[in-house]
């Protein structure tokens, strides 16, 4: 059995992609969630992914908060650290991206500019057998594998598999203050402390 590995993510991901503005309302990108039947809507500055609003963005950081949705904008709520991967690189690459991420989907770039976006379903499509890879190397603790770097300083800090202390999502999680959080709820923590 031959695992299709080194596809090219241009030939996998889905586009044009949906995208609006920093300063698009929530009520709006949920809108544009529902015409088009998407999870995700990336937000773009000059054709360049600067953030995404995933639906669990909304629940998390809008329903749940009781606000309305026409008075909270895209940036107040989008993940601001965005993961994406360049469109020559394999699908291999992008799964194992998002199993070290916890992510679901990768916007494209070519030259830092959005050329499409890549979900787990897309490569599950063409490759169902990197769903155990992926699940596998999800599950593989940090001793046994390198540290996870999102190359930036500010992230330089070792992640596991685990529990989000905050708000119970399961994946990639570090220390921050003494408990295990996600990175949206250290983003969370740390806006509250600016």
């Amino acid at each position: 059995m031959k695992i299709a590995c080194d596809i090219p993510v241009s030939e996998v991901m889905s586009f044009p992609v949906i995208t609006a503005t920093k300063d698009t309302t929530i009520y709006d990108i949920a809108n544009i969630m529902t015409e088009n039947n998407i999870g995700a809507v990336v937000i773009v500055e000059n054709n360049k992914p600067i953030g995404i609003v995933t639906e669990r963005d909304i629940v998390k950081r809008v329903v749940s908060k009781n606000l309305k949705p026409k008075d909270v904008l895209a940036e107040e709520v989008m993940s601001k650290k965005i993961i994406t991967i360049n469109q020559n690189a394999s699908i291999n690459e992008a799964a194992k991206l998002m199993a070290t991420h916890g992510v679901k989907r990768l916007p494209v770039v070519k030259n830092g500019e959005l050329v499409g976006i890549i979900t787990q379903s897309d490569i599950v499509k063409v490759s169902p057998e990197l769903l155990e890879i992926v699940m596998e190397y999800a599950s593989i603790t940090p001793e046994e594998r390198d540290v996870i770097s999102l190359d930036t300083d500010e992230f330089s800090e070792e992640y596991i598999n685990g529990i989000c202390e905050n708000c119970g999502y399961q994946g990639r999680v570090r220390l921050y203050h003494g408990r295990y959080l996600c990175d949206e709820c250290i983003e969370e923590f740390e806006e509250k402390e600016e």
